[in-house]
């Protein structure tokens, strides 16, 4: 047999060491694409819990905010209709700084976003402080806490401030 011959039986196809190379090469490319829209996912379903709770916390507070001043304060409803008789959800101010679940049939029913959260072990916590000596301000802080998604970052949370002063 010719040289020739050889040399174009030797280029014509590819080897064994070259196709488990190409493989690999493809295999890392895709284990690329998948954490990045598995990245996307989990970032998608992050900045949604915390629209959900922002929402949630602005309707609690705007809802504190209607009552009148001498009605802020701990263990009392934060809205009339909210006082848990003739089916109402019972929805308070708590009177302590402890940790509240809002997982609740209640405060989904407050709140009908909430629900979306329900398996990640939602807790609130609210700070009610008098501000100067002849209680002329009450400063109401909201915290909620909620588990990351995909058990990923630890414990999320968003938080609102609220300033009330006594009216003249």
């Amino acid at each position: 047999m010719p040289p020739e011959r050889l040399i174009a039986r030797r280029v014509a196809g590819f080897t064994l060491v070259e196709s488990m190379l190409a493989l690999g090469a493809l295999g890392l490319f895709f284990a690329a694409c998948f954490s990045g829209i598995m990245f996307n996912r989990a970032a998608s379903m992050k900045a949604k819990e915390q629209a959900i709770v922002m929402d949630y916390l602005v309707h609690y507070v705007e809802t504190i905010k209607a009552l009148p001043f001498s009605e802020v304060a701990g263990g009392r409803p934060i809205n009339p209709l909210y006082n848990g008789t003739g089916g109402a959800p019972n929805i308070i101010i708590p009177a302590n700084t402890s940790w509240v679940a809002i997982n609740t049939a209640d405060f989904e029913l407050f709140h009908p976003d909430l629900p979306w959260l329900h398996n990640r072990n939602p807790r609130m916590q609210v700070t009610l402080d008098t501000q100067g000596g002849l209680t002329h301000d009450k400063h109401l802080n909201v915290k909620v806490a909620w588990d990351a998604p995909f058990g990923r970052g630890g414990r999320l949370t968003n938080q609102l401030d609220l300033v009330r002063t006594k009216d003249l």
